[in-house]
C-alpha cells in the first residue's frame, strides 16, 4: 500500500507539471525526459564498530520534463525510483567478519536545471550540465548480513551464516534530502549520457551516527517531443 504522503507528493509534483508545461506551451515546445542510470552507492560518515563503507551496484530508473527557458538553458523537474545503500563490512579477526549489503530505494522529488553548451541549434551535439536539489523518500529497504565466525564446536574451522533484515525506520531514516549533478554529451537533442554524482545533507541515521547517502553514476536520458 501506497502511504498517503507519498501520494499526495506525486500528485502535486504532476499537477505543478501540467501548470509548467501549459504555461510554457505558448512560447516553447517542452520534451519528455526517460532517464536510467547505473551507479555505485554507498554511505559517507561514521563506521558503527569498526564498519567500512564500500561502494555498491545500484540502479535509477525515472521521467521528467524538460521546460526551455532560453535557448541554453532549461527547467527539468523528475521523478525517479533512486537506488542507494552500501557495502559494509566489519573484521573482527583475520578470519572472522560481519558483511552488510543494504539496499535503500527511494522515490526522488528533483527539480533539476540544465545548461548546454557549444552550439544552441535544435539539432546540433554538445555538452550539457545539470543538476539540482532532490528529495527521497524511503518506499521499501532490504538488507542481507553475512557472518563468519570461529566454530567452536571444530576449533580452526569457521562458519558463515546469513540471514536477512530491514533498516528503514529502525536505524535508517525514510526522508533524504541532497543535491545531483550530472555532466554529459547530447547528440541532436535526443540522447544524452554523461556522469552524475549524487550526495545526500542530511543525517539519516535515526541514533547518534552519522550517515549520508552518496552515489557516483554513469546515466543515459532520451527526449522525446509532444508527439510522443
Amino acid at each position: 500500500m501506497i502511504p498517503p504522503m507519498i501520494k499526495h507528493l506525486v500528485c502535486s509534483f504532476l499537477c505543478i507539471s501540467l501548470l509548467v508545461n501549459t504555461a510554457f506551451a505558448q512560447k516553447n515546445r517542452s520534451k519528455k525526459i526517460f532517464h536510467i542510470e547505473a551507479k555505485s552507492a554507498r554511505f559517507s560518515g561514521d563506521g558503527v564498530g569498526g564498519e567500512t563503507y564500500f561502494f555498491k551496484p545500484a540502479f535509477e530508473v525515472g521521467f521528467g520534463m524538460q521546460y526551455p527557458l532560453t535557448s541554453r538553458v532549461s527547467f527539468n523537474p523528475e521523478l525517479t525510483l533512486s537506488q542507494k545503500g552500501f557495502h559494509g563490512k566489519t573484521n573482527f579477526s583475520d578470519s572472522t567478519y560481519t558483511e552488510r549489503n543494504l539496499s535503500l530505494n527511494y522515490l526522488d522529488i528533483s527539480p533539476n536545471f540544465e545548461i548546454k553548451l557549444g552550439s544552441v541549434s535544435e539539432y546540433a551535439s554538445g555538452f550539457s550540465v545539470w543538476g539540482g536539489p532532490y528529495m527521497g523518500i524511503g518506499l521499501w529497504d532490504n538488507a542481507t548480513y553475512n557472518i563468519r565466525s570461529a566454530n567452536v564446536q571444530k576449533p580452526g574451522t569457521y562458519v558463515l551464516t546469513s540471514t536477512t533484515g530491514e533498516s528503514f525506520s529502525r536505524d535508517v531514516r525514510r526522508l533524504d534530502l541532497g543535491f545531483k549533478v550530472g555532466i554529459g554529451v547530447i547528440s541532436q537533442n535526443f540522447v544524452s549520457v554523461g556522469l552524475t554524482y549524487q550526495a545526500g545533507l542530511i543525517n539519516i541515521a535515526t541514533d547518534t551516527k552519522s550517515l549520508y547517502n552518496q552515489s557516483l553514476g554513469f546515466y543515459m536520458r532520451v527526449f522525446f517531443d509532444e508527439i510522443l
